[in-house]
């Protein structure tokens, strides 16, 4: 049974999306209204991908697009929680000053001085600017500008959990935390075993590591196991040729980066790979 974790690590593996030209997302795509604000899609979207679309269905069976609409349907329903007592999966709608829900975005965790949320269609800012922003992003948000917060009714309710992290500490101390449970659950990669039986030889043992904190590791050049293991899953999928799975980022793998992104309906800039990227590859292995 699908449970409010389960929404978040869905939002969690979409961090690092950067949308295309006019919007181009593939959540709004899939709810049926391309090239539009779609930070209400996006979370839709996480929903949906774990079987909880009625949780959020506010305008149509998939969920809601619009953020008053999506507000006003929570709060008919008597689901508004105090915006100082934030649980992980609640829904945090956003406002700067125009008296209406502006933006929205999931809560991940909570510190006496703000939220640590997800959000599509928003930026790093703290301004207004967050409600119209270019891709999928965790930060850390003060109190002051939350409008509202609500908590949908999930099967299995989460215990509340407080960060007792500050600011920008919050964020990162999070980010760490999804680091080591991502290393926890690493995948092994064990060769098959072509040696003589007598052989004491051990077996080569490959540990596909999470996804790096800095996009730095994936520039042209650059040689570690993150690269490796994308060169791995390009092999695997007979996108990219054998001879260039290296560990090394070379031309060859960018260039089979682009045609994986189109598979996934997404368009990265600047030979960026984002975790959604990086996790569906890894994933393949």
């Amino acid at each position: 049974m699908a449970t409010a974790l389960d929404v978040l690590n869905v939002a969690r593996s979409q961090i690092g999306f950067i949308e295309g030209p006019m919007n181009e997302n593939p959540y709004g795509i899939w709810y049926g209204v391309p090239n539009a604000a779609y930070c209400a899609m996006g979370i839709s979207w996480c929903f949906s991908r774990v079987g909880l679309s009625h949780l959020v269905a506010a305008q149509t069976p998939k969920g809601f697009a619009y953020c008053p609409a999506g507000l006003t349907w929570f709060q008919r329903q008597g689901l508004v929680v105090n915006k100082y007592q934030a649980q992980p999966g609640d829904i945090v709608f956003f406002s700067w000053g125009s008296g209406v829900a502006e933006h929205v975005e999931i809560v991940e965790a909570a510190s006496p001085d703000g939220l640590t949320t997800i959000g599509f269609n928003t930026t790093d800012k703290n301004t207004k600017e967050a409600a119209n922003g270019g891709g999928c992003y965790r930060e850390h948000r003060p109190y002051l500008y939350v409008m509202a917060i609500v908590r949908p009714k999930y099967p299995v309710p989460v215990k509340p959990t407080t960060s007792v992290l500050t600011g920008k500490k919050a964020t990162a101390g999070v980010a760490a935390t999804g680091a080591a449970v991502a290393g926890a659950t690493g995948m092994l990669h064990t060769a098959p075993n072509t040696q003589n039986a007598s052989s004491n030889k051990p077996q080569t043992l490959f540990v596909a590591p999470p996804f790096p904190s800095s996009q730095n590791s994936f520039k042209l050049g650059q040689t570690n196991d993150a690269v490796l293991t994308i060169q791995s899953a390009l092999v695997k999928k007979k996108i990219l040729l054998a001879k260039y799975a290296t560990g090394t980022m070379n031309v060859q793998t960018q260039a089979a980066l682009v045609k994986f992104d189109q598979t996934l309906g997404i368009i990265v800039k600047g030979g960026a790979v984002p975790q959604i990227v990086y996790d569906n590859l890894k994933g393949a292995l």
